[in-house]
């Protein structure tokens, strides 16, 4: 079972105005991959006027304990994803790499970061969807469990959340 009492935590720090939303993004990144024992997790958030890219607000990489952000990836090069979040809200690929949503991350993404696992779960306020939370596996395959699939919703949840408190 996953400790939610984490993200709690980090939302009251929020609403104390304790956490600016760099440091909020960069604890919550690193406790979801602790909790759903992922090698990487991610918040991405939509961008442009059709929601055709995304762009990375803070990647943890628990490997090398370090912390990136501003990647972006585009719906003109990862189509079937793009169609896959914005039908589904919610990938769960524990082969990612014969996924029919996410083996088109195969060559550019998932092979160079030795990636075979992911999990995405889209955010959305008020019905908007404004982006997603993403846990990925190195190394080996992943079987993600429904734990898994509901602690990341919560992340999502906690996310929007979030946004209210930083105001967008």
């Amino acid at each position: 079972m996953h400790d939610t009492n984490l993200l709690k935590n980090l939302f009251t720090m929020v609403g104390e105005g304790k956490l600016d939303r760099p440091k909020f993004f960069q604890m919550l990144v690193r406790v979801a991959a602790q909790e759903t024992g992922s090698s990487r997790a991610s918040v991405w958030f939509y961008d442009g006027d059709l929601k055709d890219h995304v762009v990375c607000e803070s990647l943890y990489d628990v490997g090398d304990n370090q912390w990136s952000s501003g990647t972006t990836l585009s719906e003109d090069d990862f189509p079937s994803y793009f169609d896959a979040m914005r039908d589904q809200h919610m990938i769960v690929a524990a082969d990612a790499r014969a996924h029919p949503a996410t083996s088109c991350f195969n060559e550019g993404y998932f092979e160079p970061l030795n990636i075979y696992s992911l999990l995405d779960v889209g955010i959305a306020v008020n019905d908007v969807q404004l982006g997603l939370v993403c846990c990925e596996q190195t190394a080996h395959v992943k079987e993600w469990s429904q734990a898994d699939v509901q602690y990341l919703q919560q992340v999502a949840a906690m996310v929007g959340l979030a946004l209210k408190k930083f105001g967008g």
